[in-house]
């Protein structure tokens, strides 16, 4: 999804108006982002922005012990200087920003500016249990919607007084029935 720079501007604007940044430098690196259109086109909102390859992490929340980190590859620091050579020197480079505030979340004007983390990957929130949970809710829809077929069948077959095709999808259908029940136990 594209955020015009303009967007992240008045954004940005916000964020300032709202919350003090715990470090002087932190105001000045928005003070040069904010200036800075070019680099605007290049900053991304999201979350989990620690995946990214560059990157930084912003946090204004109450007992925050890093306010601010600043990934690059693999190399994490947490002075502001150091980030903002970097970022002055590669202004072309996607820089993908994670901001936390208190009801970040919920926000409305957060929400206008995030997009989707190109590097999240697709099972970050799941766990094994996660997986059993999904693969049990499929195969119960998938059970629900064969008794259904299954039905479906013995009325149509009813209503033709076909005593063959009724017999046959009875007992797939009690089969079907009891197979459940013993998995259940």
């Amino acid at each position: 999804m594209y955020v015009s720079p303009v967007k992240k501007q008045v954004f940005l604007n916000w964020f300032l108006d709202h919350y003090e940044l715990p470090k002087r430098e932190m105001v000045w690196l928005f003070d040069y982002m904010l200036k800075r259109e070019e680099l605007l086109n290049h900053i991304h909102f999201v979350f989990d922005a620690h995946l990214c390859p560059r990157s930084m992490v912003i946090s204004v929340q109450p007992d925050e012990k890093r306010p601010f980190r600043y990934y690059k590859e693999h190399v994490v620091t947490s002075e502001v200087e150091k980030a903002f050579h970097d970022i002055r020197m590669n202004l072309q480079e996607p820089l993908y920003v994670e901001l936390n505030f208190p009801g970040f979340r919920q926000s409305i004007e957060y929400s206008d500016v995030l997009i989707d983390n190109p590097y999240m990957p697709d099972d970050y929130y799941m766990h094994d249990d996660d997986y059993q949970v999904v693969d049990a809710l499929l195969q119960h829809v998938t059970d629900e919607q064969y008794i259904s077929q299954l039905k479906q069948k013995i009325d149509e077959s009813l209503d033709a007084g076909n005593d063959e095709a009724f017999y046959h999808y009875s007992w797939l259908l009690n089969r079907q029935q009891l197979n459940e029940s013993i998995g259940d136990d």
